[in-house]
């Protein structure tokens, strides 16, 4: 779990508009702001951005989500969305342990109510950013 299970009101894998295409198996983990976000396997940071503090339930704000992105021996990545600003307990080439603390849920980003939003994704081409595609995570109770 990427988040302890205490702080957990429920999980959501269909309402979110955004989880279309590539997002399709993204998963929210519905918990209140300030909930510390777990990694979810052993793995390397491999990208952090944590100096917004802009979210909301407009669009005009989805580049704005903080996040940290984790590379896993088995080519996987997991990609943790929506964290407070300047919450991230880690630096990019860090070796992290699953169900260490990476940062702490926020609002940033295009958001409606606080959340986790996950994802496990393979690389699908050069660039992670836009040649991906998620993975189904099936392990989570909910």
């Amino acid at each position: 779990m990427p988040v302890p299970k205490v702080n957990l009101r429920r999980i959501d894998r269909t309402s979110s508009p955004a989880h279309t295409g590539k997002l399709r198996y993204a998963i929210d983990f519905i918990v209140p702001e300030d909930t510390p976000v777990l990694a979810a396997a052993d793995g390397i940071v491999t990208h952090i951005k944590d100096d917004s503090s802009l979210g909301g339930s407009d669009v005009k704000y989805w580049d704005h989500s903080n996040f940290v992105v984790i590379m896993h021996k088995n080519g996987e990545y997991s990609r943790y969305d929506h964290l407070a600003h300047h919450s991230s307990k880690v630096a990019v080439g860090q070796h992290v342990l699953a169900n260490q603390e990476i940062a702490k849920v926020g609002m940033t980003g295009y958001t409606f109510i606080p959340h986790l939003h996950f994802q496990v994704f393979v690389a699908t081409g050069i660039n992670i950013w836009t040649d991906f595609t998620t993975v189904e995570v099936n392990n989570f109770v909910g």
